[in-house]
């Protein structure tokens, strides 16, 4: 079941609120972070290891490079779910799998999953493997 996260609220059609638990409610706010382009405040919830691999600085300049910009209309959870990645770097910590759908008020929309990390009682998100190589070589991902 989808919830959607649109204008300040959250709109469940069912008994699980994903955007409103745990990893969803994270990578929703990371999203929004990155949309509103708060992209220190981004850094601040990405995973420590990854933080190490891409220090403060340089993720905000690439950040601003390539992040999508203010024209978000919701983001929706649409699940929310164990998986098996390898993440590089981090060898611990409970992974889930979010699939979210972002969409624009141009009408453009967007779906794809992105991993959270529980570090302590935080989720935390993490790098994807290309943007990880891209950091550790101080580049900016594509």
């Amino acid at each position: 079941m989808a919830c959607l996260f649109a204008f300040g609220g959250i709109a469940c059609g069912g008994e699980e609120d994903l955007a409103a638990s745990g990893a969803g409610e994270a990578q929703v706010e990371v999203l929004e972070n990155l949309y509103d382009a708060r992209y220190d405040k981004a850094w601040d919830d990405l995973h420590p290891k990854h933080q190490q691999v891409a220090p403060l600085r340089l993720f905000v300049r690439c950040s601003a490079q390539v992040a999508p910009g203010g024209d978000l209309e919701s983001i929706e959870v649409l699940d929310v779910f164990d998986d098996e990645v390898v993440i590089p770097g981090i060898k611990e910590g409970e992974a889930k799998a979010v699939r979210i759908r972002v969409n624009s008020f141009e009408g453009d929309s967007d779906t794809f999953v992105n991993h959270q990390v529980k570090v302590g009682d935080k989720w935390r998100w993490v790098l994807n493997a290309s943007a990880v190589r891209a950091y550790q070589q101080q580049r900016c991902p594509r």
